[in-house]
Parts: structure tokens; sequence; C-alpha cells
């Protein structure tokens, strides 16, 4: 689910691949180390029940984890930011929870405080740490949208993180396999070994993982007995929903913003799901050309360009821009604030000679729309994530569009009809599709491993409705109806499946609400969270 950071798209030099529902195209010529500790870092020691304290660097192996020479917890780098003060945290945890002697992984968060709220004490106790003024506010866990995408770096305070550090410690998680904890990339996976290695490996990074990495922190943390809050975005709010079925019982309240997992009764809900995902994508493509209709002429000659002259479609990195690559640059744009926008002035910037020579800036936009070289676990996990103690995931967007509307994204034919306006190539949306894993340069490596991960059939299970049903944590989400990444629909069955939970439903914001009026959805969601906003 989107929440992704903007990075570089590279498109293969591989031959021109088509979805199976295009037409031929015209015929053309083939073309860790971990960080050691600082030396001001501290180790913070947890004791079951009791509080931490600080010890200097050479007590760490003292107290480092059984199985491993990570410490179980230390302590980085503190600084500041505009109006913030940041502490960086370091956790050992199992790379299989289920195996808690095995292979050890280390997961970064992030501490943020308001720096008013870090001097606060100071008159009562001057000589109290800055760590002693802290451990009067609880923590609000944050849980970035993804899969596979590291949380934010503050440069200022601003936003949700704003309101949220009124009154809480934030814990920016780096989620397993991301940033600074223990990130996975192409290269690393390649060092586990062969292809069932590799997919083994890659299916320890989900969402339940990434729960039991919460719930280590958190005991580290708070204490075990002490709960914490949490708010999650898009694939974060999937993530709140494994924590409510399995370990509710670590979380005072949740908050979820456009983030309602879909048929969470299914074992298997990837095909229905992106049925209802390429609707809700149609119709952000209908609003996109009406509010830009010269566009439908710039897209057809760009694609009737790239499949006639391969050769001259190279992206900056190494790859090529396909038909397919030029549907797929409505991945983040169609459903987020100011994406059309930002779209329409990509598509703007195309030639550099027009009608035969794409332009370097445009390449390097439609590069720069996705960030598959530095986040390859998206693209790999993206459909396991409708996985619920089935599968297999079967390339379920592909199937989808196969199914019931091929020939309208049928890029090559929309593209033939240049001078008729009512026929457009019509963009994809968050979609991760097979020949992705062809046109995309540094995903190549990959594809045997997606190819297995969308085989996979015993996924772990993600989601007990049962227990959602009976949960007692308050539960306030928002959901959107204009939401292209999350089907509104589906998201409020869930919601019902959630003991007390309440939704605020609204077409003021799209998927990115939390990015655009962040302060005003969270400030809403604790009201009626506790029931400060009554029900009505």
């Amino acid at each position: 689910m989107s929440g992704h950071l903007i990075a570089r798209l590279v498109v293969s030099r591989a031959s021109l691949a088509r979805a199976p529902w295009t037409r031929a195209a015209p015929s053309s010529p083939p073309p860790s180390r971990l960080p050691l500790a600082r030396a001001r870092a501290r180790l913070v020691v947890f004791a079951r029940g009791t509080r931490t304290r600080s010890v200097g660097t050479r007590a760490m192996a003292m107290v480092s984890s059984s199985s491993s020479s990570l410490p179980a917890h230390r302590v980085g780098d503190t600084f500041r930011v505009k109006g913030l003060e940041l502490t960086d945290h370091f956790f050992a945890c199992p790379l299989d929870h289920a195996a808690p002697e095995g292979e050890q992984i280390e997961v970064f968060a992030r501490e943020v405080v308001a720096v008013d709220k870090a001097r606060q004490g100071a008159s009562d106790d001057p000589d109290a740490s800055a760590s002693a003024k802290r451990a009067k506010m609880p923590h609000l866990l944050y849980l970035q949208g993804g899969p596979g995408f590291e949380a934010a770096r503050p440069t200022e305070i601003g936003g949700w993180l704003a309101h949220a550090c009124e009154t809480h410690r934030v814990i920016l998680l780096d989620q397993r396999g991301t940033g600074r904890s223990t990130a996975v990339s192409v290269a690393s996976l390649a060092r586990r070994g062969d292809v069932a290695t590799q997919a083994a490996y890659a299916s320890m990074f989900r969402a339940d993982a990434i729960v039991k990495d919460a719930e280590t922190i958190r005991a580290i943390l708070c204490g075990r007995d002490v709960k914490w809050s949490v708010l999650g975005q898009s694939f974060g709010g999937f993530c709140i929903a494994h924590y409510l079925s399995f370990h509710s019982g670590g979380l005072r309240e949740a908050f979820l913003t456009g983030g309602l997992p879909p048929l969470v009764r299914e074992e298997n809900a990837a095909a229905a799901t992106y049925e209802r995902l390429v609707e809700r994508v149609m119709a952000q493509n209908e609003k996109y050309y009406a509010r830009f209709p010269n566009d439908a002429r710039r897209v057809k000659s760009i694609v009737n360009f790239v499949a006639s002259n391969p050769e001259k479609s190279a992206s900056p990195n190494g790859g090529r821009l396909t038909p397919r690559m030029v549907q797929a640059l409505g991945f983040s744009a169609l459903g987020t604030a100011g994406g059309m926008e930002s779209l329409h002035y990509l598509l703007e910037k195309a030639w550099d000679v027009d009608g035969d020579a794409l332009s370097y800036r445009f390449l390097k936009g439609c590069e720069d729309v996705h960030a598959f070289d530095t986040n390859p676990l998206y693209a790999i996990l993206h459909e396991s994530i409708y996985c619920n103690g089935g599968g297999p995931s079967a390339w379920a967007a592909e199937a989808a569009i196969r199914r019931r509307w091929a020939g309208a994204f049928d890029p090559i034919e929309a593209a033939a009809a240049i001078d008729d306006d009512a026929t457009r190539v019509l963009f994809t949306g968050e979609m991760i599709f097979p020949h992705m894993f062809d046109d995309v340069a540094p995903l190549r490596a990959l594809k045997p491993v997606a190819e297995a991960l969308a085989a996979k059939t015993d996924w772990g299970v993600l989601y007990d409705a049962d227990a959602l049903n009976a949960c007692d944590v308050p539960v306030a989400c928002a959901a959107y109806y204009e939401d292209a990444f999350v089907d509104v629909e589906l998201g409020a069955a869930t919601a019902r499946e959630i003991r007390g939970a309440r939704v605020w439903t609204t077409s003021e914001y799209m998927h990115s609400g939390v990015r655009e009026d962040g302060a005003r959805i969270l400030k809403k969601l604790m009201a009626m969270a506790r029931d400060e906003e009554v029900l009505r």
C-alpha cells in the first residue's frame, strides 16, 4: 500500500514485454556488516519488570542476545531538528519469531519527542535527565505504508507528528528489511543462496513478523505490562489489524488511516481485492482525462513511440520504457494529493525532439515514479499482504485485468486510435505485474523469487476475525471514498468485524490524507477512540 518514498524506477533492456491482452507491437531491433556502536552509544538493559538503565558500550557483550553478537537493545545518536528531539534505537529480533534462538536481525526505531516536552519537568527536578522527563509521556508507534518501506525522516515538527508529540513519545519504526532494519536489497537476497532460500527469507518480512518485532520493542521501551498507542497508514493499518487479532494486550488504542484490510475472513483475498481496485483505478483515469484532456493524445504518442523505437527508449539506469511501463506511471499518481498534477507535468516534458526523441528529464522522471531499486521487498511481497493463511496470490492484479478488462487496458490498441479522443490509454494503479521483473532492471534478478512467492500456498494467518470481534481496544479509522489503494467498501466490512471500531468516512481526502492534513485527521481519530467525539 502506498506510503512509499519516491525513488528511481529502472526499466530493463529486455525486449518489449507485452501483456497477454495486447496485440503485437510493430517489429523493431532487439535491444554488512551491522553498524558498530558509536563511542557515545549507551546500552539500555531491559529486565522484566524493572526500569531501564544506561551502561557503557564495553558492557554490550555481557547483555547481547543469546544466539547472536547483537545486543538486545542499544541506543545510538540523539539529535535535534526544528522543534523535535530524536533518539535512535536498535533492537535484536529473531528473523523467525518461531525460532527465537536462531538468526537475529537488527530492527531500528527512532524516538521522537517535541523539544518543549523534552524540557518539561526541569523546574521541578533540575537534575533529571532528558530520558527521565520523556518517561512521563506514553508511547505512540507509527507504522508506515508499504510493504517494504522505512519510516519517514523528520526534518522539522509539523503535520500529524506535531499533534502526536503534544502528548506522546512517537516511535518511527523502520519495518524489518527496510531503512536501517537489516535492509533487504537485491544483492543481500542473492547472497542468501538459491531461489527457494531467497523466497523463504523474503517471506519472513510480512505484517506478522513486523508486529512481533513491535512487541519486542514495546517490552523493552515500555515494559511488558505497559500498553502503547499505534497509528498505521495504509499497509501500516493492515499491520494494526494483525496486532488487534493476535497481540491486542499490548495496545492502549489504535488509529488507522486508509488502512482497513479487505476480506479478513478469507484465506486469500487477492483476486477479489484487485477486482475492486481495478474499478477504482478506472474511475481515476476518467477523472484524470477530464482534467487533462489533451494528455490523451500525448500518452498515445508516447506509447506509439516506445513500442516502435525501443532502441530510443532506454532509461538513464539502463532499462527501457515500454508501453506497459507508460501505463504504470499511474502507480501513485491516481489517488494521492497532487498525483494527477505530477503526472501531467511529467508528460508535458516528454519530448526532446517532438515525435523523434524522448527527453532525458522525462525518462529520468519515469524512473523516479517507483522505488523498486532501493526497496525491492515492496515488489516481491506486495500481493502477499492479501494472503491470510492461504494462497497463492498468483499475480492477482494481472489476472483481474486479463479476466475482465483486457481490451480496455491494451495500450497498443488504444494508442493506435490516435485521432479518436474517446479512446484512451488507461494507466494502472498501485499494482505489481510480472512484466515489471523484465522491464525494471534491478528487479530482473528477483524474477524467479517473485514467481516463487506468487506461487506460495502456505502463507501464515494475518487476521483472526473472531478475535477482532472480541477485541476491547478502542479503534478509530479514517476511510476515504476516493481511495484507489484500499477499497472503501471492503474496508467498511472489516471495520464491522472489529468490536467497537469507529470509522470516519470522507471524500475530503485521497489515500494520502494523513500527509495532506495529518494533524486534523489524527486529532479527530483520537477524539473518536476516546469517546470525546460522541456517537451520533
